[in-house]
């Protein structure tokens, strides 16, 4: 009963998808619940901050600082001369204000370099984010309407296997055939019972993998009309794609920026090295009581020199660590462009070939529907068996859904190829966002 129940459940959930949200409508919902983007964006906010962070250490620096404490003095007498207040019990108060400004520190201007890099990165990176969720969404769109597609046609094929089973138990109880046409329809209608489990909680995954970045259950998704036009890639070569692909890739750049910012690190650790002056003005202040009691104010400007002379080999080690992660930067780095070269390649090449795959599966069913009601036709008058008409069933199905899959494939192709040169908005869903039904 459990297994009825989840197979009737998700029976409805396939019949009520010929019209619903559209791609653009998951893209709105992403927009507004992802998590991932929703990090990136928070992530992009804090490092705005490392400039102001920055510009801050070439600010002068104001500091105030009091004090005042209680004190009781005990004290002697000599002759008839008394020293001081008579009073034992006085108050020390004072204040310091101090002002300071950074005149040379080397290391200072080095993080404001890189904190200008560091925002060029947060950007790019972000905008990469957001380039990966409009592929997400579209995944994400498309699994889950081959999964529905998947579940239908699983369903269409054991409905007609049961069919099948039906007549071939009626002709052998008259005599017309052996009772291993019988077994071989009851075998097949098993399997088929077997692959719409299997079909049921594909979908199930695919519904919730959907649900996971939009916030929301969407069950019910409109589907490509029979005219999505099959275009090429403009420029229609792979060399092109990949040339632009390593100049525009935005998670390359990205990491393009962040190696730089490791090579800036190295200068800042360097710095450790190198002298530093700052301009300081003070003044202090200080009322002290007792037996020689006193106001004083004292003004000083200076010029602060200091030079690091050792610190236990710190530096050093720091600077040669930083050496090592820039070189890791660039191993990583390569290791990126490769794959964006990959990516792109298989991109095109999926387009290309997904083109021609789609064109072979829409005729693939047209031929293997004539075959079933050939192979019909002969199971009629004997010269087929009922195995052949099981296979020519099955054949047409798996040819209706892998024609469905085929052209999702082609669209989620021609995006990741747009996302792997650096150039997929959300116009591109917009454009396909027109094939669906309405």
């Amino acid at each position: 009963m459990p297994r009825i129940l989840f197979v009737a459940i998700l029976s409805m959930l396939v019949a009520n998808t010929q019209a619903g949200d559209d791609l653009l409508t998951i893209y709105r919902h992403v927009l507004v619940s992802d998590p991932e983007l929703k990090a990136a964006e928070a992530g992009h906010r804090a490092n705005l901050q490392g400039k102001d962070k920055a510009r801050a250490l070439l600010l002068p620096n104001a500091d105030l600082s009091a004090d005042a404490s209680r004190n009781r003095q005990d004290r002697s007498q000599s002759g008839s001369t008394t020293l001081g207040s008579s009073n034992p019990n006085f108050t020390d108060t004072g204040y310091r204000l101090t002002i300071s400004q950074p005149v040379f520190r080397y290391g200072t201007l080095v993080q404001n370099k890189q904190a200008d890099i560091s925002i060029q990165q947060s950007q790019t990176a972000l905008a990469a984010t957001q380039q990966q969720i409009i592929l997400k969404a579209a995944e994400r769109y498309f699994d889950l309407l081959s999964a529905q597609a998947a579940l239908e046609f699983a369903q269409s094929d054991k409905t007609a296997i049961a069919k099948q089973l039906e007549q071939a138990q009626k002709r052998f109880d008259v005599g017309l055939i052996a009772i291993t046409d019988v077994h071989e329809a009851q075998a097949a209608y098993d399997l088929a019972t077997a692959a719409e489990i299997t079909a049921g909680n594909q979908l199930a995954s695919a519904v919730e993998a959907l649900t996971e970045i939009t916030g929301t259950t969407h069950t019910s998704l409109a589907k490509l009309t029979t005219g999505l036009p099959l275009h090429r890639p403009d420029p229609d070569n792979m060399g092109n794609w990949t040339d632009i692909a390593l100049q525009q890739n935005l998670q390359l750049k990205a990491l393009i920026l962040s190696s730089k910012i490791a090579k800036e690190e190295i200068r800042l650790q360097r710095a450790g090295h190198y002298p530093t002056l700052d301009l300081a003005a003070s003044h202090d202040f200080s009322d002290r009581g007792g037996i020689f009691a006193r106001e004083t104010t004292t003004d000083t400007i200076a010029l602060q020199l200091n030079v690091p002379l050792y610190k236990g080999g710190l530096t050093t080690a720091s600077v040669k660590e930083s050496v090592h992660l820039y070189s890791q930067a660039q191993h990583n780095l390569d290791k990126e462009r490769r794959s964006v070269l990959r990516q792109t390649r298989d991109a095109y090449r999926g387009v290309i070939n997904g083109i021609g795959q789609v064109k072979a599966l829409k005729q693939a069913t047209v031929s293997n529907r004539s075959a079933l009601e050939t192979t019909q036709a002969g199971f009629e008058v004997g010269t087929r068996t009922i195995v052949d008409v099981l296979l020519a069933q099955r054949g047409l199905f798996g040819a209706q859904r892998d024609y469905a899959q085929s052209r999702h494939q082609y669209i989620l192709n021609i995006l990741r190829l747009k996302l792997a040169a650096g150039t997929l908005s959300p116009e591109d869903l917009e454009y396909f966002n027109q094939w669906l039904e309405k």
